[in-house]
C-alpha cells in the first residue's frame, strides 16, 4: 500500500515538473536553433531574391494607394493571396535584429499558422522595397509558447538598427520611432510619400489584456551592398541588450534545473518501482 502511494506521488512530481519542462524545453531549443537555421538560410545562395523583385513590384503596384488590411490577432476568416509565389508556406526572408538577439523567419500571409512559426508580412501592405513610397508591415506575437518572437520589441529605440536578410541580399533599416495604436487605426499603416519604411507590428502592452498594437517603424538606410555579405555586418557592430541577454540565460537555467531535478526524480521513482 505504501508503495503504490509513493508511486502515485512520484508520478504527479513528474507531472509537475514535466509541463514546465516541455514548455521551457521549446524556448530553449529555439534559442539554440535559430542562429544555425538562420545560417542554414543565408548559405543557400540561391539568387531567390533577384529572381523574385520583378513580382514583388507588381503585387505592391497592385496595392493602390490606401491600405487595406485586416489586424492579424483579431481576424483569421480570410484568405490570402500570393500567388506569385510557388509555395506560400516557405520562408521569404529573415528578419533581423541584433539587439534583441532574434532571428525570425518570415512569412507571407499572417495567418495562425505562421505566426506560430516566426513572424509574416501582412497581406494589404507593400512587400519589403527600395522604391520610395512603400510600406511593408511585419507581425509577431509578443511572445508564444514555442518561442520569445517580439515579446522585447518594445526595447527597441531610435537609431536601433535591424535587416531584412535573403541569401543574396540585405534591406538594411534604422528605427525612426514607435507608436501605440488601436487594431482599427490602419490608416497608420499607410505608405508615406518619397519614404522607404518597414513597421513591425505587436499587440500591446507587454502583459494581458492587450487591446492595442505597438508599432516600431524603420527607414531603409542607403548603402551599397556589395560592400559586405547579406546580414553580417549587424551583428559584429550591435551588442545584444542586457535584459534580453538575462531573460535568455534564465530560459536556459530553469530549463536545465527542470531537467535534473526530472531526470533524479526518474531515478529514485524506478528504485521505488523496483525495490523489493
Amino acid at each position: 500500500m505504501k508503495k503504490n502511494r509513493l508511486i502515485l506521488g512520484y508520478l504527479l512530481i513528474l507531472f509537475g515538473i514535466g509541463l514546465p519542462l516541455f514548455a521551457f524545453g521549446k524556448l530553449s531549443a529555439r534559442i539554440l536553433l535559430d542562429q544555425s537555421r538562420y545560417s542554414s538560410y543565408m548559405d543557400k545562395g540561391d539568387g531567390s531574391k533577384e529572381t523574385m523583385d520583378k513580382k514583388i513590384e507588381v503585387y505592391n503596384e497592385g496595392l493602390g494607394k490606401e491600405t487595406a488590411i485586416v489586424d492579424p490577432f483579431s481576424n483569421e476568416d480570410y484568405v490570402s493571396d500570393y500567388s506569385f509565389m510557388k509555395n506560400k508556406d516557405a520562408v521569404f526572408a529573415y528578419l533581423n535584429i541584433p539587439k534583441l538577439d532574434l532571428k525570425e523567419p518570415i512569412y507571407l500571409d499572417a495567418s495562425k499558422a505562421h505566426l506560430a512559426k516566426g513572424v509574416a508580412h501582412i497581406e494589404g501592405t507593400d512587400l519589403p522595397s527600395q522604391k520610395p513610397g512603400r510600406r511593408a508591415v511585419i507581425a509577431g506575437h509578443r511572445g508564444y509558447y514555442e518561442a520569445i518572437m517580439f515579446l522585447n520589441l518594445h526595447k527597441l529605440d531610435q537609431g536601433d538598427s535591424l535587416s531584412i536578410d535573403w541569401p543574396d541580399q540585405s534591406y538594411h533599416y534604422q528605427v525612426v520611432g514607435k507608436e501605440v495604436i488601436r487594431p482599427w487605426e490602419v490608416d497608420k499603416l499607410n505608405p508615406v510619400q518619397g519614404e522607404k519604411l518597414l513597421t513591425l507590428l505587436t499587440c500591446n502592452p507587454l502583459r494581458p489584456p492587450r487591446k492595442d498594437r505597438l508599432l516600431v517603424n524603420c527607414r531603409l538606410i542607403e548603402e551599397d551592398p556589395a560592400k559586405e555579405k547579406p546580414g553580417s555586418n549587424l551583428k559584429e557592430k550591435i551588442p545584444v541588450d542586457r535584459d534580453v541577454k538575462k531573460v535568455n540565460r534564465g530560459i536556459l537555467l530553469v530549463t536545465l534545473a527542470l531537467g535534473l531535478a526530472f531526470i533524479f526524480t526518474v531515478f529514485k521513482f524506478l528504485g521505488v518501482i523496483f525495490k523489493k
